[in-house]
């Protein structure tokens, strides 16, 4: 690769960095993130358009033949930022806290790179910049305005900051690597009274503690050990003072499994475990479970290729395969269930790390930058 030309680029990522951390949007509402992603590539010479809102999609390369697609997602989180740093977020109570500042400028940093040598691309090459992977899921619409079709995607990368790996390095796993998260809302109803006579009720408290900890049994007991599975329960509201006999308790959670297969099975037996263990405290519980995405399924073949590749290209110690799947959602899963896909580990610890993705502290190393770009140029020109 040509080394000149990545010097170059990398301040020209950082800066597109910091531009899109200062001005963190949420969800599928990500105009100003988009209008900066369309300047990049207009400045670039490459052709773009939007096939949703604040979805941009460009191509590169060949116009026949099957693509290879390269993903992005752009969205931030409901996080107070508290890094202190000089480009922190503008906007109160949002923040880049899962590093898709960096995937985005990485994207740009590769088509950059890609743009001073387009000639030599053998097979288009589409640039997918997404809204929303944080919720609702930008991945899906996009899919269904036609990202895969014209032209033909024929496999797929995405990449994803990793806080466990130092910068310079890549990770990656086959199979299936990332969870689908499934969100739960319990209503549970009892029957009030006074807290000195507790046989007079029926306690909501008591039946909600029980389903919290019986609900551990599908983990322990029925889920075979060596398949993840996760049950969170994340918030639990009810009663109303010390001495009253609470008739109503809501609990809220997730359900992460790694399976494709057993998503359907667990749902609805964690449904049904549910409403068992609150009548046996003679209370009733409606269980509400809205799905997430799916479990992202990476290909094996196409893994082991890109693996392969970025072992040759960036050297063996750069490039690890990882010992276990993440319990992380990611709607890059719907692409993965079309089309062959993968999703790169960037690792992003360096001496100014301070907290893992999600905090509002998270910070990373901008060298990592250069890292993801030259991945996704390298499956650009050679897969």
């Amino acid at each position: 690769m040509n080394e000149t030309l990545w010097e170059e680029i990398q301040p020209w990522m950082v800066n597109i960095r910091r531009q899109i951390h200062q001005q963190p949007e949420l969800g599928l509402n990500t105009p100003k993130t988009a209008d900066l992603v369309e300047r990049s590539l207009d400045e670039l010479g490459i052709h773009h358009c939007r096939i949703i809102e604040n979805g941009v999609v460009a191509q590169m390369g060949p116009k026949e033949g099957e693509a290879v697609l390269l993903r992005a997602d752009m969205d931030g989180l409901p996080v107070a930022e508290q890094t202190n740093l000089p480009f922190s977020s503008r906007v109160p109570n949002r923040m880049h806290a899962c590093g898709h500042d960096a995937h985005t400028a990485m994207l740009l940093g590769a088509a950059y790179y890609l743009s001073r040598s387009e000639s030599e691309l053998t097979h288009p090459v589409t640039l997918m910049f997404q809204p929303g992977e944080e919720g609702p899921g930008g991945a899906l619409p996009m899919i269904e305005a036609g990202v895969l079709d014209n032209p033909p995607v024929s496999r797929a990368v995405m990449t994803h900051v990793d806080s466990e790996l130092p910068w310079g390095h890549i990770g990656v796993f086959s199979g299936p690597a990332m969870a689908s998260a499934n969100d739960f809302t319990i209503k549970v109803y009892g029957q009030g009274g006074h807290g000195a006579h507790p046989q007079l009720g029926v306690d909501a408290i008591v039946a909600s503690s029980a389903i919290i900890q019986g609900c551990q049994t599908l983990v322990s007991r029925e889920q075979n050990p060596v398949e993840s599975l996760v049950i969170t329960f994340g918030t639990i509201h009810g009663g109303y003072r010390e001495n009253v006999i609470a008739d109503y308790v809501e609990l809220t959670g997730t359900i992460r499994i790694l399976s494709p297969d057993k998503v359907d099975l667990i749902l609805e037996r964690f449904s049904q475990l549910v409403g068992q263990i609150a009548q046996s405290y003679r209370a009733k519980a409606d269980v509400e479970i809205i799905r997430g995405y799916p479990p992202l399924v990476a290909d094996a073949q196409w893994t082991n290729r890109v693996e392969a590749l970025l072992q040759r290209e960036l050297g063996p110690q750069s490039v690890r395969r990882l010992s276990a799947p993440s319990m992380g959602a990611e709607d890059f899963a719907y692409i993965a269930q079309r089309v062959p896909a993968t999703n790169l580990h960037v690792g992003v610890v360096g001496p100014n790390f301070v907290r893992g993705i999600h905090s509002s502290q998270f910070n990373l190393d901008e060298r990592a930058l250069i890292t993801g770009a030259k991945a996704y140029a390298l499956v650009a020109y050679y897969l």
